[in-house]
């Protein structure tokens, strides 16, 4: 593998009640359709940073989370990310726990006055569902 695509995919550490899982992720995807694509199952909803179904924490490492149709800085400072709307930036550590970071992301918001109860403004224009880049048909 030359240096070029080794800088495009990061190394991710999921730690779960069930365990610890290990992926890949390219930098060009969200997290949650490379667990998929690794066949890690989790709980996700919309696809679009608005539902909090797929909420993890950040242990360790950097990412882009500016996808997510609500974002806030409180959310990067208490460690939250939503895997279908944050892309790596470098090797990860996550922890999720499927029953708990939701609730503790949405206490975090409800404490800090930040539940969206409707789109913010100006997010149905850029209205994404799914994956950040196309699929082709892999043949492995």
């Amino acid at each position: 593998m030359n240096d070029e695509a080794d800088a495009s995919r990061f190394h991710v550490r999921l730690e779960r009640s069930d365990g610890t899982l290990t992926f890949e992720a390219a930098a060009d995807e969200y997290l949650l359709y490379s667990m998929i694509d690794a066949g890690i199952e989790s709980p996700f909803i919309c696809e679009q940073g608005w539902c909090l179904a797929c909420a993890a924490r950040l242990l360790q490492g950097d990412v882009d989370r500016s996808a997510a149709l609500t974002v806030y800085p409180e959310d990067a400072e208490a460690g939250f990310v939503l895997l279908c709307s944050t892309k790596p930036c470098s090797d990860l550590v996550l922890m999720l726990d499927e029953h708990q970071t939701r609730r503790d992301m949405m206490q975090h918001r409800i404490e800090h006055n930040q539940l969206a109860r409707a789109y913010p403004p100006g997010t149905r224009s850029r209205f994404r569902r799914g994956r950040a880049t196309a699929q082709t048909n892999r043949h492995d």
